[in-house]
């Protein structure tokens, strides 16, 4: 199985974990099981603007997946989205030629 590195930046510090996982289909859903825990763990307005985030890189050290916090704490302020699923970012292997 694959083996994958998970970086959570959160209020300035860095915790990195690694994990086996069967695919790369399952980082990003995994990502986002431990921001959720994090935010439980933590204050989640404190750590949607902390700028926390979730990056997830293969062994290979591509990005994979990313997951901020800001999109998983909902937004009393403005309307309401009709989506229940948080926007996930999947950046694509960008390079100089």
């Amino acid at each position: 199985m694959p083996t994958f590195r998970f970086e959570t930046v959160q209020f300035g510090k860095t915790r990195i974990v690694e994990e086996k996982l069967s695919s790369a289909d399952l980082a990003s859903p995994r990502a986002l099981e431990m921001a959720h825990a994090a935010l439980v763990a933590e204050d989640p307005a404190g750590a949607a603007q902390s700028g926390s985030i979730i990056k997830v890189y293969d062994a290979a050290g591509y990005l994979v997946a990313t997951v901020n916090f800001s999109d998983l704490v909902r937004d009393t302020s403005g309307p309401r989205s009709s989506s229940s699923k948080a926007p996930i970012e999947e950046p694509g292997v960008m390079r100089s030629g």
